[in-house]
């Protein structure tokens, strides 16, 4: 009963359910031609925008990155041209006027005497040169003699000069004698820019 009432009234309105038919089918193409591909290219989009985001601040940390690079580079540049400008002597007279007037009011302040000193020039290389070396190094091994606390304060003193000096090598020896005097042997460096070769 239920499905002719359904066929009679579909028979008398024909004209508006098949107008009703196309609207729907309508609908279902736009759907699928349309909205669907715009609702596919928003996603899109928006996964673009998710990665272009994601690049933009992994480029952002890279950059930062760069740039305190670079900035420590130069940092390091001026440090080591004032190194070599300030700190350094010029050349080995001003090595060994550094080294030795300084070495010597050091023993003397720390009350050692003076057994022996021998210094020794080592140029680079003509290798050396050319791979862009302009330092030479002076080393000076100094014996002298006194009481420990004054071998304490004759190598604090040393590392605390303004001079660049460096300690290489210590050695120390009692004498043969009860409460005779210690002997020390320190061996030290310092550098100076080669002539001619720039800083």
């Amino acid at each position: 009963m239920r499905a002719r009432l359904v066929a009679r009234v579909i028979r008398e309105h024909r004209f508006g359910v098949l107008i009703l038919a196309l609207v729907v089918l309508a609908n279902i193409v736009i759907a699928a031609l349309v909205v669907y591909p715009m609702s596919a290219s928003v996603q899109t989009g928006e996964q673009q925008r998710a990665t272009t985001e994601r690049a933009l601040r992994a480029a952002e940390r890279e950059f930062a990155a760069a740039s305190a690079m670079v900035a420590g580079r130069t940092r390091a540049a001026d440090d080591l041209k004032r190194f070599y400008t300030t700190v350094l002597p010029t050349d080995l007279a001003g090595a060994r006027r550094a080294t030795y007037l300084k070495l010597t009011q050091l023993a003397r302040v720390a009350e050692l005497k003076a057994q022996r000193r021998v210094e020794a020039v080592h140029e680079p290389k003509q290798f050396e040169l050319d791979a862009g070396v302009t330092l030479a190094r002076l080393s000076i091994s100094m014996i002298l003699k006194g009481e420990y606390e004054s071998v304490r304060q004759f190598l604090r003193d040393i590392e605390a000069a303004k001079e660049f000096i460096v300690i290489d090598n210590v050695g120390l020896v009692e004498g043969t004698d009860a409460g005779s005097a210690l002997l020390l042997t320190v061996e030290l460096s310092t550098y100076y820019r080669m002539a001619n070769h720039g800083s």
